[in-house]
């Protein structure tokens, strides 16, 4: 089981480097279009998946904190890759829409957001063991111990693979192309999380740590080879 877990760990890490490695280079290829602005949100949420990998790699010795503290910081990191995902596919959707407005992904230009994240992403890194005592009352609050950092994220992917769902009427051929892998993959990080309140929050599923945590890692390497898929299927259409 530890190999099992050890593998999936590298096969969802090397998953989002290479899916961010092609977002990358299809937004590139778009040059100053509304679609590479739609694909630079997807690529600073699929690059904070990888640093997510990293995060958990280094590990609560590196920082100096509590492995439940980890589990919260990196649950913050995934929020912050959620709303990115939201921004991109909100462009994504206002593209196939009939109001040129509605294309508008964000307030926020992708430059802008994309700087934040990663300010974001770099206070956490650097403010995660100087923050451990504040985080340790978190982790002993009643909203640690029913999980509400897990919820949050179940349904912050379910929200947004529902939302993507609900306006595949909507979307252009680009966005048709791309929308069935995505939901799939934002589906399957829901499932991660629904996972992780069962067996690590609610205790209503008995199993090993090494099995829920195997368990983890299966859904990660289905989003990963999902928004591969996605990825792929962007720089093939800048191709055309």
């Amino acid at each position: 089981m530890e190999t099992v877990i050890t593998l999936g760990y590298y096969v969802s890490s090397a998953g989002f480097l290479l899916a961010s490695i092609i977002m990358a280079m299809a937004a590139r290829r778009f040059g100053k279009s509304t679609l590479a602005s739609v694909i630079w949100y997807l690529f600073v949420g699929t690059a904070i998946f990888f640093v997510v990998t990293i995060f958990q790699k280094l590990g609560n010795d590196f920082f100096g904190i509590s492995d439940d503290s980890m589990d919260v910081w990196w649950h913050i990191m995934f929020y912050l890759a959620m709303f990115s995902y939201y921004f991109g596919l909100r462009g994504l959707i206002g593209l196939g829409s009939a109001d040129p407005a509605s294309s508008q992904a964000s307030s926020i230009s992708p430059k802008a957001w994309g700087m934040f994240a990663a300010a974001v992403v770099i206070a956490i890194f650097v403010g995660a063991g100087p923050l451990e005592q504040l985080m340790a009352v978190y982790n002993a609050s009643n909203l640690s111990v029913v999980g509400l950092h897990h919820f949050l994220s179940f349904i912050f992917a379910g929200v947004i693979g529902s939302y993507l769902l609900n306006a595949k009427q909507n979307l252009g051929q680009i966005g048709r192309a791309i929308a069935n892998p995505m939901i799939i993959g934002i589906w399957s990080l829901g499932a991660q999380h629904f996972w992780e309140l069962m067996f690590e929050s609610w205790k209503w599923v008995n199993v090993t740590s090494e099995v829920g945590e195997g368990g983890e890692r299966i859904f990660l390497v289905i989003t990963s080879a999902c928004i591969i898929y996605s990825a792929w299927r962007l720089k093939a259409f800048s191709q055309r």
